[in-house]
């Protein structure tokens, strides 16, 4: 699991991102990327099968460049 937080004072808000991984019923990896703003209802989640370790490593390189690029800081790191 990955999460990050965006905080933007000066337009009053607040945002995160995480990202996680887990297995389906048929045991094949599955990425969860779910974002929405802090103290707010309405948050949104997509999911994709992966096909292999490689992949999910190619995502997770191309989510965290994205996020950083769009001025998140990461705020925790779990288990994968």
């Amino acid at each position: 699991m990955f999460y990050w937080e965006k905080h933007d004072h000066d337009n009053n808000r607040h945002c995160w991102y995480l990202v996680s991984v887990s297995r389906d019923l048929l045991g094949d990896l599955v990425l969860t990327r779910a974002w929405g703003s802090l103290g707010r209802r309405g948050n949104r989640e997509r999911r994709y099968p992966l096909e292999s370790r490689q992949e999910l490593c190619k995502w997770l390189q191309l989510i965290g460049r994205q996020c950083a690029a769009k001025g998140y800081a990461i705020k925790g790191v779990g288990q994968i």
